[in-house]
């Protein structure tokens, strides 16, 4: 029962009493007597602290199938909550937690393990609001970042209280930017406000984020296998590499993708879509969903075919909560409260539901979600346009009578 145990981190299902041979699955004969024998094993052995960290299984996802005499053991391994993280053998997580990566499960890093139990603890301890010592808003942030944000903040807010704040630092300690622990007496530029605001050369620090690097990468309208990229937009020195002027800049990139129909609301020219506000919530997301603590950096991209948003780290739902909606899970909630000041991130949960839409209002392909370990990656893809079917699949006529 090995590693049946050490892939809950992700929804498995696996059979007992079937074998592969040549690339085909054949019955092993198990007799009912010998299913019904694993299957207390099964149960003994997920009710043991000492065999497994946690029984993720109910009653209903272990049961025993007859197939032209022939007995299954399915047993159906649900994913494991984020909070539930690490699932691991014998009782120590160091050394005995196993993810699924494929066709085969593979031992986590020590690394990895820590980042399950730090993901675990999200809500009391998040990411971005860790106060970074030594960063002030003389020496770390970039001013016309900053002013630039609250202006958009008072044209969106003007009769908001902090919109008539006077100091800047009081309004980065509105917006979580600074932040005082009242536990231990310490103030400082907050992760999220050395990341929204932070001068480039300031944020790479090695007392910040020294490993902080961000990617904009536009490939259209060429066959030369030589270019990798006909434009890019990332921390070259040219422009203050923030989180709020990388989205600024990739956003405007984004939209150009998209159609650009004449509407009129009111007495007014409208000229965004639902569409617009699609990849609008898929760069958020990608911006205040990453792991800060993991290996890697946010790459979106943009073809002819696609728009892609990836950001490092492992998925807090399931692929079937997330495009169900109505749950907000975000390991960086300083980041997005930013966001949503400025009426750009939705926090109920309903993120997703503008994305599918705003790709359904313009008829196009659904937007895909994929995970990749090793390093760990969430990759949100947007389809442009209706990708044609090699081989559709034809309704035979109706033969009349």
């Amino acid at each position: 029962m090995g590693n049946l145990f050490g892939i809950c981190q992700y929804q498995w299902r696996y059979n007992l009493g079937v074998q592969e041979k040549d690339g085909k699955f054949l019955f092993d004969g198990l007799s009912e007597e010998t299913a019904l024998k694993y299957k207390k094993n099964f149960w003994d052995n997920a009710h043991n602290r000492g065999k497994v960290s946690v029984c993720l299984p109910h009653e209903q996802d272990v049961e025993i199938k007859e197939i032209d005499g022939a007995y299954l053991l399915v047993c159906h391994i649900p994913r494991a909550e984020y909070n539930m993280r690490p699932v691991y053998l014998t009782t120590n997580p160091i050394g005995n937690t196993y993810r699924r990566n494929h066709e085969g499960d593979y031992l986590c890093t020590d690394a990895e393990v820590r980042r399950m139990f730090a993901d675990a603890e999200h809500e009391s301890h998040p990411q971005d609001a860790i106060i970074r010592k030594g960063f002030t808003l003389e020496n770390a942030i970039d001013l016309p970042s900053l002013h630039q944000y609250r202006q958009l903040f008072t044209n969106l807010h003007p009769t908001h209280p902090w919109a008539k704040l006077t100091d800047d630092l009081q309004f980065m300690e509105k917006i979580g930017a600074y932040s005082h622990n009242i536990a231990t007496g310490e103030s400082g530029i907050t992760r999220a406000g050395l990341l929204m605001f932070g001068q480039s050369d300031m944020i790479t620090n090695p007392a910040g984020e020294p490993y902080y690097f961000v990617d904009y990468q536009e490939r259209l309208y060429t066959d030369d296998a030589k270019v990798r990229w006909t434009d890019r937009i990332y921390p070259d020195g040219t422009w203050e590499a923030n989180l709020f002027q990388f989205y600024i800049r990739v956003y405007n990139k984004l939209i150009q993708a998209l159609p650009k129909p004449f509407k009129l609301v009111g007495d007014e020219r409208q000229e965004e879509t639902a569409a617009h506000d699609a990849v609008r919530e898929a760069l958020i997301n990608c911006i205040v969903h990453q792991d800060l603590n993991a290996t890697g950096n946010i790459v979106v991209r943009r073809t002819e075919t696609e728009l892609t948003f990836s950001n490092p780290g492992m998925m807090l739902v399931s692929k079937q909560q997330y495009f169900k909606g109505g749950r907000s899970i975000c390991r960086n909630p300083t980041l997005q409260k930013m966001f949503m000041l400025l009426g750009k991130a939705e926090k109920a949960g309903s993120g997703v539901d503008k994305i599918l839409a705003g790709w359904k209002e313009l008829g196009w392909d659904e937007p895909k979600l994929t995970e990749e370990v090793q390093p760990d990656y969430v990759v949100l893809t947007l389809p442009i346009g209706k990708i044609p079917q090699e081989n559709p699949i034809r309704k035979p006529h109706k033969k009349t009578p």
